[in-house]
Order: C-alpha cells, then sequence, then structure tokens
C-alpha cells in the first residue's frame, strides 16, 4: 500500500500509526454512538430539548465525570493531528479540536433522532473535546524535544495539508 499524499511505501511503524488510529476511531464511535441511557451530566445541567433530543448549550453549568473523561478521550487525537498532519500551528489544532467535537455531537444528535440512542448533545463536550485535542497535541511537541524524537519521527505520516 502507499502513502498517496507522498507516494512512499508505508514502514513498520507508520503502520502501527495507521492500524492504531483505525482502532481508536472504531473506539471513539463506539464510545459515542452507541446507546446509554446513563447520564454522565448529573442532575445540576438544564437540558433543553431540540426535537425531542436532549441538548445543553450553556457551557459550564457543572463539573462532572463525563468533562474530564471527554478531555482523557480526546488526547490521541491531538497525538494523532500530530503524526498525521502537516499542519503543526495552533489555530489548525484548534479547529481540529472544536470540528472534532462538533462532528462528534452533531451526529449523536442524529442518532438519538431517528434511532433513539439516548444520548446527550452538550457544548460541554464540545469544549472538552477541543481541549483534549491541544492537550494531545502539545504533549507530542513536548516528547519531539526528548529522546523520543526518532521514535517520532517513524510513527509520523503526513497525510494533511489544508
Amino acid at each position: 500500500m502507499f502513502n498517496r499524499a507522498l507516494r512512499l511505501p508505508l514502514h513498520g511503524w507508520q503502520w502501527f500509526t495507521m492500524l492504531s488510529a483505525l482502532i481508536y476511531t472504531l473506539a471513539i464511535a463506539y464510545l459515542c454512538f452507541t446507546p446509554t441511557q446513563y447520564n454522565w451530566g448529573g442532575p445540576h445541567k438544564i437540558f433543553y430539548h431540540v426535537l425531542g433530543v436532549p441538548c445543553n448549550a450553556i457551557p459550564f453549568q457543572a463539573l462532572s465525570p463525563d468533562f474530564f473523561l471527554n478531555i482523557v478521550m480526546t488526547v490521541p487525537a491531538g497525538i494523532y493531528w500530530y503524526l498525521l498532519s502537516a499542519r503543526h500551528d495552533l489555530k489548525s489544532v484548534l479547529l481540529f479540536g472544536i470540528l472534532l467535537g462538533i462532528s462528534i455531537e452533531s451526529t449523536q444528535f442524529l442518532c438519538d433522532l431517528f434511532f433513539h440512542v439516548e444520548r446527550f448533545v452538550d457544548i460541554d463536550d464540545v469544549i472538552t473535546n477541543a481541549a483534549g485535542v491541544l492537550a494531545g497535541f502539545y504533549v507530542m511537541v513536548l516528547l519531539k524535544e526528548t529522546a523520543l524524537a526518532d521514535w517520532i519521527a517513524q510513527l509520523s505520516i503526513k497525510f494533511v495539508k489544508l
């Protein structure tokens, strides 16, 4: 298989990056889009119903476990952005994080609207998803300045050039 952006064959560690990114994407899909009846948000959030789907448009109403779990969940996305993207500026990373959060929440809205999967659409999730992406990206920036720099270079595949 060839890296279409660079027209070079992928080597061992790049295959690891691609396979682990696929597994991570599937794990995120499972965590975010499968039915659940557990409300991590707790009773302190005010949810409005839009077409029958519970939505929170007011940020930072309450700190709950999901607030921190969403950050942890998207740290790997920031790491993969670093490994797969040619763009390493703050604007691109932040845009990716925000778009990832909006994509997840929009898909949850549609899944709940059409399939009643009991998901909650929450602006806090968009914010914490972006924070997790930023954290993961900057972990890689810091690690690049360590003895792991050569290994990180072997893991990298520069597909995205926006």
